[in-house]
């Protein structure tokens, strides 16, 4: 099953991440100018030309203004009526230029603001247009009185009409003067929008750095594992193959760690498994070399020391010589016992199963021990589950493990205590649970208790063990031992039902 969280899936998420900070650095950008090539569109086309227009009416009018200033004092009158009446009939067409200006120009490339402001503007471009053309009567009044030479008469209609004039010039003024006003409040609002621009453009692209800086340290982070398992290889091969915790990560990278590391100790144990093997196969040539050196001496030994025994009870020898006999022979069987160890463990024998019940088995060899264990103050239960169904086993290989641990058991309760031997089923294995309350074990010897030559006893050959192992596992079952609390050791020997 693929880890949750791969590195490619992680790597490509953080450069997304940095993509998608650079993606809104550039559409910000973009954006940004985009509104200042409108807010340039709408001067060019919109202001401009509308401030050009009004700046040409108002000329005009100011023109005709300063002609009826004058027109009084004109030595030509006829001549100042026709240029004031041609400036009336152009005037129309001013403001229509002015109407179009805010129409076309600021009415179609600004806003809805701005759209309002091009709106008023026409409007009052067409009021200021009725309000100037509604003076003609007053004109006329004073162009007569100028053919007539009534310097009052034209003086007043003067006035009137000068008057209206200015009133018509000061409303454009006014108008141009709003004009200006928008105008300016839009270039504001464009400096404004680029000092925004620069300072985001400047955060924006700050925090793109910041964000591809974060996300390089995340992507050597996440990969730095791989150096590691590389330095741990490299660290392999030149022969360390001791094992490592490994820090755990939910990617391939974690995983191969994991494996790498699992990989190692299943090559320790493999090495580990051939030294033993070596170690084994010296001491299986060792045994055989051992048993055909002293096995005939020895044979001779005890068949001497059992006659000289005959012959110091025949003369009446005292206690001491018994002693010493029994002495001499006790050491010549442990010998013999010794010899016959080493080879066992060098013949390694095929089991040959035969159809047995395990529970009778166990029930024989502790009354076997009853006599070992009285001499040893232990006390012994005995636990034996009902119905167990009959086993395929060797019931001599078989006896001579269960023997094994139980004598184990009776050794390391040296000062008296109380052996537990049950027999229980389940799981498809029946088991046999060896409970002591002795010394227990050293800590330090549990990974390597099955090993050959491994023992805490002081004339012990630590092969006990490894024997009983050997059976078992030659059974295709399995033996565990453990610390009791407070004190003793469990073995839990187990074989399969099939």
């Amino acid at each position: 099953m693929r880890p949750a969280r791969t590195v490619a899936r992680r790597i490509l998420a953080s450069y997304a991440a940095a993509l998608f900070t650079f993606a809104v650095a550039v559409l910000y950008s973009i954006n940004a100018q985009k509104l200042a090539a409108d807010d340039a569109l709408l001067l060019r086309r919109g202001y401009v030309p509308l401030l050009l227009s009004l700046g040409s009416a108002l000329e005009a009018q100011n023109l005709v203004s300063a002609q009826l200033n004058h027109i009084t004092d004109a030595r030509n009158p006829a001549d100042a009526r026709g240029w004031i009446e041609t400036q009336r009939r152009l005037r129309p067409h001013a403001l229509a230029a002015v109407r179009a200006a805010a129409d076309r120009g600021v009415g179609q490339h600004g806003d809805s603001a701005t759209q309002r402001l091009a709106e008023e503007v026409a409007r009052d471009v067409g009021e200021l247009e009725a309000f100037l053309s509604s003076d003609g009567a007053h004109l006329s009044a004073l162009f007569d009185a100028l053919e007539r030479g009534d310097r009052a008469k034209a003086e007043a209609a003067r006035d009137v009409v000068l008057a209206h004039e200015v009133e018509g010039a000061r409303r454009l003024r006014e108008l141009a003067r709003r004009v200006e006003r928008s105008m300016d409040e839009l270039l504001d609002e464009v400096a404004s929008r680029e000092r925004r621009a620069l300072w985001l453009a400047a955060a924006l692209g700050a925090g793109t750095l910041l964000v591809g800086a974060g996300l390089a340290l995340y992507a050597r982070r996440v990969l730095s594992p791989l150096g590691r398992v590389t330095a741990r290889a490299e660290a392999v091969a030149r022969g360390d193959l001791t094992p490592r915790a490994v820090e755990r990560s939910n990617d391939e990278i974690g995983e191969l760690a994991a494996t790498f590391e699992e990989m190692v100790g299943a090559i320790a144990r493999a090495r580990a498994e051939v030294v033993q093997a070596e170690r084994l196969a010296a001491v299986g040539k060792l045994a055989a070399q051992i048993t055909h050196e002293i096995r005939n001496p020895l044979s001779a030994l005890g068949l001497n020391a059992e006659l000289l025994e005959e012959e110091i009870a025949t003369r009446g020898g005292g206690e001491e010589e018994r002693k010493l006999v029994a002495a001499v022979r006790g050491e010549i069987d442990r010998l013999t016992d010794l010899s016959e160890r080493y080879l066992g463990l060098a013949r390694r024998p095929t089991p040959e199963p035969t159809d047995g019940d395990l529970g009778a088995l166990v029930r024989e060899v502790g009354g076997f021990v009853e006599p070992q264990l009285a001499r040893a103050s232990v006390s012994i239960s005995l636990e034996i589950a009902p119905g167990l169904p009959r086993l395929r086993f060797d019931e001599a290989q078989v006896r001579q493990a269960i023997l094994n641990l139980v004598r184990n058991a009776i050794e390391a309760m040296s000062g008296g205590g109380a052996l537990s031997l049950r027999v229980e089923a389940g799981d498809g294995e029946q088991r046999v649970i060896i409970d002591d309350d002795g010394v227990g074990m050293p800590a330090e010897l549990r990974d390597t208790l099955f090993d050959p030559f491994v023992t805490t006893k002081r004339q012990g050959t630590g092969l006990g063990l490894s024997i009983t192992r050997d059976i078992v596992l030659s059974h295709g079952g399995r033996i565990t031992a453990e610390a009791r609390v407070p004190r003793g050791t469990r073995f839990v020997l187990a074989l399969p039902e099939v």
